[in-house]
């Protein structure tokens, strides 16, 4: 609560005269007098003590004494006459000198900027600028702000109190600071400021300016196969006063049908799982069972989802490809597969849960290069996104001040369309700090400009938040009704984009110097990860659920949310690929240790086991490594969960000698798995040999019977012998 309380004349009176002896600023004016200084002061604001951490302070003013101040709350948001401005914040010491006997004072332009370039100026500049308003009542006495101290301060302004022309444009509005140091000198300290449109002209009947604003709901998920979550810093983000919370509040909060909402289906996906109970395991974890604990996040994920179901009832909606995968990365390395896999896995889940959700192409922060466009297209990326700052040559079209929001980008595999998102609001960029009342006045300045200059505007205006944007928890205090129902402001669709004429482009498109990149060692093991799951996923019969799940992961391990975390990524994706070795080393082939054919045919033994949980098709490929033992075609084999199966393999051989063999496991589709079966075949063209010995054994035998009845006919004829004497 503040303190009131009323000083003497005599330190009223000097303050006055100090504060008069001190100009508010070079070529700036001020509104009030020495007698309306000299009168009742307004109530001082106690001060609270604060801990603070150490901050690096852009502001040189602020560099040099210490003291911040921020402006929290504006009303109204735009400029009306007849109404009071009314502002609220903060002012700090981050420093070590005390201050005392601070004041707080509104300065305001008295003529507006009206085109593209007094408002980038106006919004780039820390430089003191219009009138201070002096006029008893119209400052803020907060009295001392000793270091490691906050105070907030409060004024309200009558309109007529201020010197606007009343011109339609954009003012430039902003409190300061003045307080007294140790040796009772006064000056400017601390300053803040922002911008406020005013457009009442009845004559002004030009179209209000067609905006999108497209806002990413998107973070990075780090989970294991299992489904086990690494660690619980997304409960924290989906919690109160989370970034992630503060997002879906932002989206509740303003207008229906203003936003475009474009959520990563991998997000919503891990944040339903968590609503159902989760658990927290390290990688050493993952690989004990029962280890980790219970995730702390299942009451918050279950609100934060319910929450962003009713922001997509009220916005439009579309979906990231799953994970929004390094398009870059992929292209280089020549897997445009894993691209193709995200696009897929985002349809699935839209299908899954009846939505009517395009799915777009929007890599973190708008990189992009043209391969990347390219196999984004070829996946079917409904709209692809590339950052302005991408497009390094883009420039306003025709007589336009603004860049366009579409480019048709000539490429090797054809002409193909891209949106264009501006980072860039008011002059200044947007950054994940950039507050939510700094957003709706810079988007009210930047609607009000493009209306002023209409006739040259080519497109829509189409404003993409950053994908790690905090707006912060005060969706409820900042509105953002009468920003989006301003009369310059007319929101609408990314389809109003799509429907404009594309401008061409024919420069380079490359991502900004120093965004992290894909590293060769993490794109080896993605690589290894496609290639080891693409093998399981063509091993299994029923392929739908398993192979959808696979491409999830797939799409993650590629993800360009968190490039700047290698290793944590490089660990995951190496264990994913152990665990489906593991997986395609269940299902075995096993047989005779060596096998002898005494003809030119036979058949040997081959036992295959499936080992996991679902039912595998496959096919047995045995390789003799003399092409003169032929093995005879062997069916494809269908082994339900757990089952072993054995089978005769024929074989063939037009020679004799000893032959290695090799058996392996495939896929139908001729993918090599699983550890192979290595035996010996011995081959003799013994069976002639047996019949032509036995032929001539034969033959021997009877000629040796015959030359023995012969001699007895020639010694006794046909005389039957006689019994002999007894």
């Amino acid at each position: 609560m503040a303190a009131e309380r009323r000083w003497p004349a005599a330190a009223v009176a000097v303050t006055a005269s100090v504060l008069l002896a001190c100009p508010a600023a070079p070529g700036a004016a001020e509104v009030g007098t020495a007698a309306t200084v000299a009168a009742t002061s307004p109530a001082l604001v106690a001060a609270t003590p604060v801990r603070l951490t150490p901050v690096a302070l852009a502001d040189p003013l602020s560099s040099e004494t210490g003291l911040t101040v921020t402006i929290e709350r504006l009303s109204p948001g735009a400029l009306e006459p007849g109404k009071s401005l009314r502002i609220r914040g903060r002012v700090t010491n981050v420093g070590d000198l005390r201050w005392r006997d601070a004041q707080v004072y509104l300065d305001i332009a008295s003529d507006p900027v009206t085109t593209k370039g007094g408002l980038e100026e106006i919004t780039s500049s820390d430089e003191p600028f219009g009138t201070r308003i002096i006029k008893l009542g119209l400052f803020d006495e907060i009295g001392a702000v000793p270091p490691g101290t906050t105070k907030t301060y409060r004024l309200e302004i009558p309109y007529k109190s201020t010197p606007l022309s009343g011109a339609p444009g954009v003012y430039r509005v902003g409190v300061s600071v003045l307080a007294t140091d140790r040796d009772g000198v006064r000056e400017v300290d601390a300053r803040a400021d922002t911008v406020m449109p005013l457009v009442t002209d009845p004559d002004l009947d030009a179209a209000p300016t067609p905006l999108v604003t497209v806002v990413p709901v998107t973070a990075p998920i780090k989970r294991h196969a299992s489904g086990n979550f690494l660690d619980d810093r997304l409960a924290d983000s989906i919690s109160s006063g989370g970034r992630l919370r503060n997002v879906v509040d932002f989206l509740n909060a303003v207008p229906p049908d203003t936003i475009e909402m474009v959520a990563d289906p991998a997000l919503l996906d891990a944040v339903e799982d968590m609503s159902k109970g989760y658990l927290v395991t390290t990688r050493a974890e993952e690989v004990e069972p029962g280890a980790g604990r219970d995730g702390s996040g299942q009451s918050a994920a279950a609100d934060w989802l319910a929450d962003f179901q009713a922001a997509a009832s009220r916005q439009s909606l579309l979906l990231m490809a799953w994970g929004a995968p390094d398009a870059i990365a992929l292209s280089r390395a020549w897997m445009p597969g894993i691209v193709e896999a995200a696009v897929r896995a985002s349809e699935d889940y839209a299908t899954d849960r009846g939505l009517i959700a395009p799915t777009v192409s929007w890599q973190k922060d708008g990189a992009s290069t043209r391969r990347a466009l390219v196999i984004a297209r070829s996946a079917r990326a409904t709209i692809q996104f590339v950052a302005d700052k991408t497009l390094v040559d883009l420039r306003p079209a025709g007589d336009s001040a603004y860049l366009p929001s579409m480019v048709r980008v000539p490429t090797p595999a054809g002409q193909l369309t891209a949106a264009v998102a501006a980072g860039e609001l008011a002059g200044q960029r947007l950054t994940a700090a950039t507050g939510l009342l700094d957003f709706r006045q810079h988007l009210m300045a930047e609607a009000t400009i493009r209306f002023l200059e209409a006739p040259a505007a080519p497109s829509p205006a189409l404003v993409a938040l950053p994908f790690d944007w905090d707006p912060g928890d005060e969706a409820d205090a900042v509105s953002l009704a009468g920003a989006y129902g301003l009369q310059v402001v007319d929101p609408v669709g990314l389809e109003a984009v799509t429907q404009t004429t594309p401008t061409p482009y024919l420069g380079p498109i490359r991502p900004a110097d120093g965004q992290p990149r894909l590293g060769a060692e993490l794109t080896r093991a993605i690589e290894r990860l496609r290639t080891t799951g693409e093998t399981l996923s063509d091993l299994l019969t029923a392929k739908d659920e398993d192979v959808a799940a696979f491409e999830q992961r797939l799409a993650e391990s590629a993800s360009s949310l968190w490039l700047s975390q290698p290793q944590e990524r490089l660990a995951l994706t190496r264990m994913e690929s152990r665990r489906v070795v593991e997986e395609l080393s269940k299902v075995t082939v096993t047989g005779p240790t060596f096998v002898a054919l005494s003809s030119r045919s036979g058949s040997f033994p081959l036992t295959i086991t499936n080992g996991l949980k679902q039912q595998v098709t496959l096919s047995v490929h045995v390789q003799p490594r003399n092409p003169a033992l032929r093995i005879d075609p062997i069916e494809d084999l269908v082994l339900a969960p757990g089952q072993s199966r054995d089978i005769e393999v024929t074989t063939r051989s037009n020679g004799s000698g000893l032959t290695p063999v090799r058996v392996r496991l495939q896929t139908v589709n001729h993918r090599v798995f699983g550890a192979p079966w290595e035996f010996d075949i011995r081959a003799t063209q013994i069976g002639l040999a047996i019949w032509v010995v036995t032929g001539v054994g034969g033959a021997v035998l009877i000629g040796t019977a015959a030359l023995r009845l012969v001699r007895r006919f020639r010694t006794q004829g046909f005389h039957p012998r006689q019994k002999p004497s007894p």
